[in-house]
């Protein structure tokens, strides 16, 4: 497991300044041209970021806490322009924006740098891109080496920057581990391109990509064991099929391939369908470690599931980010509790739509607490499933076929645990 990097602080005597000690890893792209500001939350932690600051505000935090479509959310649905920037472990993506929209990004993946692009593009060869990049400076990027040496005309940079910038956004929606940090302020005049679709529909596409790969990685872990089939594999694929001849694992595989993970499990997908690739059991699930006798073994933690209240709440709030996601106001839920449905005008009283979409449930079980705390618990139930019905009927008509249908077979689940 990786060891992740400290940053320990050395508080001075009274009067002196105090200091912080960081481990390789974190001082490696530290200067003293380019100083730390301490931006300090209460004891418990604090952000260090760059001076001079060209920004005018910053929100931060962890992908195990926001998921990217939830950040994506908050930028484009906020018209907020700066600086996006995601990481995990080596793999670091940023994205710029300029009122909502995403003119820019970069990423350390090698096959999302611009060389390797318009190598995969067919725009140039492999040795006009070795060539080019012996000439690359400081000061003179690989575009302008690339256009300079007439390997690339403007027309198909630009081409070529665009389909860069899609690609690194999309491929933000596979992260599901890591850190992010978001820049708020107007990003640099250059260096900007157009994106030929909405934000909006980039964004459902990202969404749908992000659970694709997530289901496909359930169904081929990187610990899956291979082995070349029978079956001859399409031109150009000999050498990556080949290393699977004698047999490997995915894991080891998905590190010759030159592309996104959601990508390679797709091929994974489609070379196990036509018999190119052979997916070999695991072992079954690994017996329980053995232990010293008169021992005992502390079982792990369990995480409490959601109740039925929590589970209709958090449907809520899909419901609403979708509908802004979509482009969409997302307040034309509060119609409902505005004019509850007759029988409901008891429960909602008081109850407004929080920010995310969720409502006071306390409250709603306060308002139907006079029958005793079994009937309380029905009616509050009652009340929320009245909520969610008539948000998934207002949904339908601004969402998606697929996105509106993914989250019915959400409201059926929940509603078949119920019963």
């Amino acid at each position: 497991m990786a060891i992740r990097p400290k940053a320990t602080p050395r508080l001075g005597l009274s009067g002196e300044p105090s200091a912080l000690e960081l481990e390789r890893p974190l001082a490696a792209g530290l200067s003293p041209n380019r100083p730390l500001a301490a931006h300090f939350h209460a004891p418990e932690g604090m952000v260090l970021l760059r001076e001079p600051s060209a920004f005018s505000g910053f929100f931060a935090g962890s992908l195990g806490s926001l998921s990217i479509d939830e950040v994506f959310s908050h930028v484009v649905s906020g018209i907020r322009s700066g600086q996006l920037i995601v990481q995990h472990g080596d793999v670091q993506r940023s994205v710029s924006f300029r009122d909502g929209q995403p003119i820019f990004a970069v990423s350390s993946v090698h096959h999302e740098r611009l060389g390797a692009v318009v190598v995969q593009l067919g725009l140039i060869t492999p040795e006009q891109l070795y060539q080019a990049l012996a000439k690359v400076t400081p000061t003179l990027r690989i575009g302008a080496v690339l256009t300079r040496e007439g390997f690339l005309s403007e027309a198909n940079l630009y081409s070529a920057m665009t389909y860069l910038v899609r690609e690194v956004v999309l491929n933000l929606f596979e992260m599901t581990e890591g850190s992010f940090l978001f820049l708020e302020g107007r990003p640099p005049e250059g260096d900007a391109v157009k994106l030929q679709e909405r934000t909006k529909d980039l964004v459902l596409q990202g969404i749908k990509r992000g659970e694709a790969t997530a289901r496909l990685r359930r169904r081929f872990p990187d610990d899956t064991p291979v082995v070349a089939g029978p079956e001859a594999p399409p031109p150009g694929e000999e050498a990556l099929l080949g290393r699977a001849a004698t047999g490997t694992t995915l894991g080891v595989l998905r590190s010759f391939w030159e592309g996104s993970l959601f990508s390679f499990l797709t091929w994974v997908e489609e070379r196990s369908r036509d018999g190119a690739l052979i997916l070999q059991q695991t072992s079954s699930t690994p017996a329980p470690p053995r232990r010293p006798s008169g021992s005992f073994v502390v079982p792990p933690p369990s995480v409490a599931p959601l109740s039925p209240e929590e589970r209709f709440n958090a449907l809520l709030a899909q419901i609403h980010t979708a509908i802004r996601l979509a482009g969409s106001n997302p307040d034309l839920l509060r119609g409902f509790l505005e004019s509850p449905h007759p029988g409901l005008e008891t429960a909602y009283d008081g109850v407004t739509l929080g920010p995310d979409g969720r409502v006071d449930v306390a409250r709603i079980r306060q308002n139907v607490s006079t029958g005793g705390e079994a009937l309380a618990r029905a009616m509050t139930l009652e009340a929320l499933d009245a909520f969610v019905s008539y948000a998934l009927f207002t949904a339908r008509n601004v969402l998606p076929g697929e996105m509106s249908e993914r989250l019915y077979r959400s409201y059926r689940d929940l509603q078949e645990g119920l019963s």
